[in-house]
């Protein structure tokens, strides 16, 4: 940053961050509720070992089972925890790169780039994790009627399983961060370096969103098998125990139900990252109109809007 602590750009900087990052929470809460029937219908997918479902009938099956509210289940623990999620993966990154940038000469090596995003996908997977099993058992079919909201869920997972029980499939949870956060981050900053500047606020935008969905969807193919166990993981309950080790689940998975079973609610899946990341980005953008925020005041690399892995 050019000048000294007391130059108008760095006061403005410092002055704006508390605003950048109630845009960055505000917006994760508005993209959590715009997709949370994608994440039941995926989640839905993933648990099941029977025949591959369809969209359209299982919305149906869901809003049969609770109205349209029934499609929103679950979705209390999966919204209240983006911004922990989202705090511990974007701070991780932020801080690994500003390390890895002092050891280059305020460069950030393309190996390094991918290095901080997998190490932002351990701390958004420890984070997370507790949330996730929450949700998971919430929109499981197999234990409607089990839980009655959310606290409840949480009360019977602690007083029947134990505090460890939170943290069930948090191995499969890791490698699908890792997996995506690596790719993700580190193919953005790789590509953002190749790529011109443009004069456009709304074309560089509208750049970086087509961009991001097109490398966000490329890392989904690979980690969509091991966010399929993780869903099993959590769903199980003490007793159920068919789903124990990450490469034998993958294993048992692709032999019983075949290798199409390990991209259990890819579709789904890929429609929230897409939906989710033109939500996010238009919100966080307005909003920092709103707060009278202005571009050249925040100082953040492109490809650094807020993502999440899906």
């Amino acid at each position: 940053m050019p000048g000294s602590a007391s130059t108008p750009t760095s006061t403005n900087s410092s002055d704006n961050s508390q605003y950048v990052f109630l845009a960055g929470a505000i917006s994760g809460v508005a993209e959590g509720v715009t997709i949370q029937p994608l994440e039941m219908l995926k989640t839905r997918f993933q648990i099941n070992q029977g025949a591959h479902l369809r969209i359209i009938p299982t919305v149906k099956e869901i809003i049969a089972e609770g109205g349209v509210r029934q499609l929103y289940r679950g979705g209390a623990p999966e919204i209240l925890g983006l911004i922990p999620r989202a705090t511990a993966a974007l701070s991780t990154l932020e801080f690994s790169r500003r390390l890895f940038r002092s050891w280059h000469d305020g460069q950030l090596p393309a190996p390094y780039a991918y290095l901080s995003g997998a190490l932002c996908g351990v701390t958004e997977g420890v984070v997370f994790a507790p949330f996730q099993v929450i949700k998971v058992r919430l929109m499981a079919k197999e234990h409607l009627g089990r839980y009655a909201n959310s606290m409840h869920c949480l009360q019977q997972v602690l007083q029947q399983e134990g505090p460890s029980a939170l943290f069930i499939g948090l191995v499969p949870t890791l490698y699908r961060n890792c997996i995506w956060n690596c790719l993700y981050y580190g193919t953005m900053h790789r590509i953002e370096q190749q790529l011109p500047a443009l004069d456009s606020h709304a074309a560089a935008a509208a750049r970086q969103l087509a961009v991001g969905t097109a490398v966000g969807m490329a890392a989904t193919c690979l980690n969509a098998p091991f966010d399929v166990v993780k869903s099993r993981f959590q769903s199980q309950l003490p007793g159920q125990g068919k789903y124990r080790r990450v490469v034998p689940s993958l294993l048992a998975i692709g032999r019983e139900e075949g290798l199409a079973a390990l991209y259990k609610g890819f579709v789904p899946k890929a429609l929230r990252l897409g939906i989710g990341q033109s939500v996010g980005l238009v919100m966080f953008e307005q909003l920092l109109r709103v707060f009278g925020v202005s571009q050249g005041q925040v100082e953040r690399e492109p490809n650094d809007a807020p993502a999440m892995e899906v």
